[in-house]
């Protein structure tokens, strides 16, 4: 989704920036030309993006700003050798955004760069892989495991599990989850993301219920860190924390399973397509922006590419 991100119109405060995003920048730097409208992690990759192309333009001895079309070009082609496709739409959203928010063309634009994209992404089609499909039986097998469990981080997980495929939640959503965004009503919670309510299940409560009991505190998120000791935290989970409990699923459950951050995503659009519920609906439960994503979790890679289209032709790249 395009960021509604004031572009920067005076001129000493322009021609200050354009010398700094020639060189290599800092994340404070980004976050201060994007005016803190971006996640951390987002920002982080923004910055690596951008100074990825900042050295390959030193080498050949050109002005990232502005940049010429065949400067990128040669930019993609070079990285498309060892990177996917989706990284290379990436770095040329990130191009796109410095050139916009320094008042500058935005080169991405052109036709022939286009042109040159869309001959990669046939090139490329099929390099990037399915998330792992995280399933209800899944869900059982790990109730089983870690219901019993007195240990404050197996009482944590479990309830992640559960929240996390009887919700859908999008990572950032679990990290900033909070307990009033928590009802219970008829002996089970109610999980509240701005319009949407989830009804956990029975086992998903008892699961979620046992975590609040044990983590008391006066901390607004409901999923916390643990530390080694098992002392529970005040701070929100950050990403790679969220990626390793899922990933340990994986390992709990057993069979070289590697789950990612998507894969209670991927299952849970699966599990209600099992139940007959129709892809729109799909994509409501989800809160995809583009009904593209609930094709592509149920396999359906035509109508996948056909929605993606019509979306990027609304969003643009960014």
């Amino acid at each position: 989704m395009r960021k509604n991100i004031p572009i920067t119109t005076d001129q000493t405060v322009l021609k200050q920036l354009l010398g700094e995003f020639c060189q290599l920048v800092t994340l404070e730097k980004f976050d201060e030309l994007t005016h803190s409208e971006y996640s951390r992690n987002t920002l982080l990759a923004m910055t690596k993006d951008w100074n990825l192309f900042v050295e390959f333009c030193q080498t050949r001895n050109v002005r990232p700003l502005p940049s010429s079309i065949a400067a990128i070009r040669q930019f993609i082609e070079k990285e498309a050798r060892t990177r996917k496709y989706s990284t290379i739409r990436r770095y040329l959203v990130t191009i796109g955004v410095v050139h916009r928010l320094l008042s500058l063309p935005d080169p991405t634009n052109n036709a022939l760069l286009r042109n040159s994209v869309t001959k990669l992404r046939l090139a490329k089609k099929g390099d990037a892989k399915q998330a792992a499909e995280f399933t209800a039986s899944h869900l059982n097998i790990l109730n089983e495991k870690l219901s019993s469990s007195p240990s404050a981080k197996d009482v944590r997980d479990l309830a992640i599990y559960y929240v996390m495929f009887e919700c859908a939640l999008k990572r950032r959503e679990l990290k900033s989850l909070s307990r009033t965004q928590l009802e219970l009503m008829d002996n089970k919670y109610l999980v509240v993301l701005n319009e949407h309510k989830y009804a956990l299940s029975l086992e998903g409560t008892v699961a979620v219920a046992k975590w609040i009991n044990m983590s008391q505190n006066d901390s607004q998120y409901v999923f916390r860190g643990i530390d080694r000791h098992g002392n529970i935290g005040k701070n929100q989970l950050d990403d790679s924390s969220i990626y390793r409990i899922v990933r340990h699923a994986g390992d709990l459950i057993g069979g070289d399973l590697s789950f990612s951050g998507q894969s209670t995503r991927v299952g849970a659009a699966r599990e209600l397509a099992k139940q007959g519920v129709r892809v729109k609906d799909i994509q409501s439960f989800g809160r995809w922006q583009s009904i593209a994503m609930p094709y592509q979790y149920l396999g359906n890679v035509e109508s996948s590419e056909s929605e993606m289209v019509k979306f990027k032709s609304i969003k643009n790249w960014d």
